[in-house]
């Protein structure tokens, strides 16, 4: 299926090729005249691929043509992108001095006539090609429409209208209370050990959201020591489960044990304690596995339960001490009350009839399944024309075969704007059940072009894919959605993952233990068994990986045995953009060769504890935007500064000093995250360098003395969050002047501050807060104990709605509604969260609501976003 990647492939093409347009690469390659035909022959194109793509259902041939067309499109992305790489790559050699022999010889005309000789060539094929298609389109009968342009501007649902705030438990009370009364029941001599209550029911009926319900219900949480939550899903690999319940119980992801070491450390947890797991959407079948994880289990205390949710009945009968708790159908009255949540405003059903008595019909379609429900009811979120209504109602999608849910769903994907589908299905190249945040989707998004830039030329591509992640959220692509103040996680539903996968299904291939067959079509590879990968889909399809843009390695550890392989093969993915190691490697020095992977834009190295050095090469590419550099790395050297497309950064270091001259001079880097740097004692002193930077956050470096006096030049700087640096203290922000200390005097940008667990720090550096008298919004203070009192400066910040202090003992006095000595500073700003003293008494000035409060229950835990959930890297100091 070529699904809608025909028409956003040429749209970014378009816009590139404008972008190209008077260029002086161009004009000194000569390649202007080129680029002119190019764009012309795919604009003619382009004008037919929206109805295309609405036709193709119905007819093999024009499916058939589009497929070939995005063949081509994808190789003019690739030519492109080869004319980037090396304007990138001269802008480099020309920072490194213009006097060497090799860079003379790099600059000669007859190497630049060998360039321009090769893209021109390329450049014509590609014309032809286009030509050759185009003149196929005659038969198709298709009609011209305007370029869809819905990326630019387009109403975005409300974002508080999550997929939670329809949780699916409407009509589930009764369930609740019987499932409830199993748990709690007491434990008789004979039982089986561990108790296992399976809940049975087919996709889409909410079991999942029930199970969570359940073990968050405090009649039930009071009658266990310890309370673990594990996704199992598709493949049941026994060490892989362990190390998920390992991690839920502790939060230790303990990718380099092996099994035997594994099973040792669940059953030192489990000893002697009282638990409830919820084993969540599991597929085994095969009786022996579960046999082995339940001796596990069996550790634990008498008394002990397990939740398992399934759609098999044949997994119930295998794994459950008790018969099966089947969930019904919902009730046909509680889906129209959910509907009608989901698709009407506040009092706005009494206002139109005639929809609801649509909706009414709609509902009946979707044949009591709650999801799909759900789904269509956001849909239709605020959506007054009865056409559209209508269009739902009468959908071909509903006589495909399926319960309700398959269609349902694929309407909902049909009716996404033509951006956001693509963006949909990139995201089915994760496995099941992986938390996304939102940050780094945006990063994978961006390496593969699928971000159009806005009307707006000021608004950053970042901001734009934010708008994308949160549209799909408001109508329920995602679920599981946790809100920060420096970003968001969320998941997918297994099932809109299946709906993924399915459309997808021809670029998009998952290499496992059972399939390990590869085709010259796919473009993203999914890695769950790194041996079935190296030994043997690389030595039976070696040509076919020159195609390939994306790899993740998925829960699975590149080891020793594969180390040797990837070395060789990793020059035949000559158009990746996006590599991760999601789950760790053996890798102490990454393979040289990844230099030569000059379209790479996204490299992530997950947990990898051993991975000591960067390759030399890696600074070589010039197109690189995101990169994640692991936990083990003992440096990261000057070179860094040759990345000049750097966007974001994820740095650990055992470095005691970044070094001038390195991470400094990176002009187009965005978001920057340094983390459990443990030895970091100073930052580097060329911060100004930094001009385009808007997110810094500083994370457990407990070494950390002092900020940089360069740091006065982040004029761009928006967000600003440092956590647990014990030996920190904010007033050392200083210079010298005439011999004398002076505070710095700052120009700042700043919407948020947060400060948390700064125990070194007696005082709030005045002139920083007061340089963003302008701009700041959000004041965060956490855990900052020798902090006596507010500086005056505060009064001044007249944007500032929101000031949360927590744990901070002589600040939460003096700045206590009416009493404290603080209060007159502080009562400006609308909205106030102080806790109190150990009574947990707290003042909460304002009646303003959508913005997270420290004292929430449902916090990740106390304290405050400082970063995302980056996958692997669980890297989690959350307050939502």
């Amino acid at each position: 299926m070529s699904g809608p990647f025909a028409s956003t492939i040429a749209q970014s093409l378009l816009v590139k090729l404008g972008t190209f347009a008077g260029q002086e690469f161009c004009l000194a390659w000569g390649l202007e005249a080129d680029i002119a035909r190019l764009e012309k022959r795919l604009s003619a194109i382009a004008a037919v691929l929206s109805d295309a793509e609405q036709k193709q259902s119905k007819n093999d041939k024009i499916r058939f043509w589009l497929n070939d067309l995005r063949e081509v499109l994808y190789d003019a992305e690739d030519v492109l992108d080869e004319i980037e790489c090396e304007t990138l790559r001269r802008q480099v050699v020309k920072t490194k001095g213009s006097t060497s022999r090799n860079v003379r010889r790099f600059f000669s005309s007859s190497n630049m006539i060998k360039f321009r000789s090769k893209m021109g060539h390329k450049i014509k094929k590609i014309i032809e090609r286009l030509a050759e298609i185009s003149s196929l389109k005659s038969e198709f009968n298709l009609s011209e429409q305007a370029i869809d342009r819905s990326h630019v501007l387009h109403e975005e649902t409300e974002m508080n209208r999550s997929f939670e705030s329809f949780s699916g438990l409407i009509g589930r009370d009764k369930d609740k209370e019987l499932i409830i009364n199993l748990l709690a029941a007491p434990s008789k001599v004979g039982d089986a050990h561990p108790f296992v209550l399976p809940i049975v029911g087919m996709g889409g009926l909410g079991k999942t959201s029930l199970a969570k319900s359940v073990c968050d219900a405090e009649n039930v949480k009071s009658h266990f020591e310890l309370k673990m939550e594990v996704c199992v899903s598709d493949d049941f690999s026994l060490k892989q489960v362990i190390q998920k319940i390992i991690k839920s119980a502790t939060g230790e992801r303990c990718a380099d044990l092996d099994v035997g070491e594994l099973e040792k450390k669940l059953e030192e947890i489990l000893n002697g304690r009282k638990y409830l797991l919820l084993l969540d959407d599991v597929w085994n079948e095969d009786a022996q596995k579960w046999l082995l994880l339940k001796s596990l289990l069996s550790k634990g205390a008498d008394g002990s339960k397990v939740i398992v949710t399934t759609r098999s009945q044949r997994v119930a009968d295998i794994m459950g001490t008790v018969a099966a708790y089947n969930l019904s159908l919902l009730g046909q009255e509680d889906c129209l009350s959910l509907f009608y949540k989901c698709a009407f405003k506040e009092g706005q059903m009494e206002l139109y009839p005639n929809l609801v008595g649509i909706g009414k019909q709609i509902v009946a379609k979707c044949k009591q399944v709650p999801l799909a429900v759900i789904n269509l009811g956001t849909q239709l979120y605020g959506k007054t024309d009865e056409t559209e209504w209508k269009s739902v109602r009468d959908s071909e999608k509903w006589e495909d075969e399926g319960d309700g849910i398959l269609p349902a769903l694929k309407i909902s994907y049909q009716r996404l704007p033509t951006h956001l589908k693509r963006c949909f299905l990139y995201c089915s190249v994760f496995p099941k059940d992986i938390k996304f945040a939102d940050l780094e989707l945006v990063q994978f998004w961006m390496a593969h072009g699928l971000i159009l830039q806005s009307s707006n030329p000021n608004e950053k591509l970042e901001d734009i894919g934010l708008r994308y992640v949160r549209e799909l959220i408001s109508r329920c692509f995602f679920q599981d959605y946790l809100h920060g103040w420096f970003g968001a996680s969320f998941k997918m539903h297994d099932l809109m993952h299946d709906l993924a996968s399915s459309l997808a299904q021809n670029e998009f291939l998952i290499i496992s233990s059972r399939n390990h067959q590869i085709s010259k079509t796919t473009r993203h590879l999914t890695v769950l068994d790194s041996d079935s990968f190296f030994h043997q889909t690389v030595p039976k399809f070696p040509n076919n990986f020159h195609h390939v843009r994306s790899i993740v390695f998925a829960d699975s550890v590149v080891g020793p045995t594969c180390k040797t392989d990837f070395k060789k093969c990793i020059s035949e993915f000559k158009h990746l953009r996006s590599l991760e190691l999601t789950n760790g490697s053996e890798f102490e020095a990454f393979p040289e060769k990844i230099g030569a992977l000059k379209h790479l834009r996204y490299l992530n190295f997950g947990t990898s504890a051993k991975l000591k050095r960067l390759p030399k090469s890696i600074f070589k590419l010039q197109n690189l935007q995101a990169l994640v550099t692991g936990e083990g790395l003992e440096e990261l050297p000057k070179d860094v500064r040759y990345m000049i497309s750097l966007r974001f950064l994820y740095l650990t270091t055992q470095q005691k000093r970044l070094p001038e001259g390195g991470i400094g001079c990176l002009e187009c880097l965005q978001t920057l995250f340094i983390a459990y740097c443990e030895n970091l004692e100073d930052l580097c002193e060329d911060m100004q360098g930094l001009k385009s930077l808007r997110k810094l956050v500083i994370y457990r470096c407990n070494s950390l003395i002092s900020l940089p006096r360069s740091i006065k030049c982040l004029t761009t700087l928006e967000e600003f969050g440092i956590s647990e640096c014990r030996k920190l203290d904010l007033m050392t922000i200083q210079e010298e002047k005439k011999g004398k200390i002076q505070p710095l005097s700052l120009s700042l940008s700043l919407r948020i501050v947060i400060f948390d667990d700064l125990p070194s720090t007696i005082a709030l550096p005045e002139q920083f807060l007061q340089g963003s008298a302008e701009s700041l919004q959000t004041f965060i203070i956490n855990k900052c104990q020798k902090i006596r009192e507010m500086p005056e400066c505060i009064g001044n910040l007249k944007k500032l709605q929101n000031l949360e202090i927590s744990d901070c003992p002589s600040l939460n006095k003096r700045c206590r509604k009416e009493t404290g000595e603080d209060w007159p500073k502080v009562a400006h700003i609308p909205k106030i969260n102080v806790d109190g003293d150990d009574s947990g008494e707290e003042t909460s000035h304002s009646g303003s609501s959508g913005t997270p409060s420290a004292r929430e229950e449902d916090k990740l835990s106390l304290g405050f976003l400082l970063t995302v959930i980056i996958r692997g890297l669980q890297f989690v100091r959350c307050c939502c």
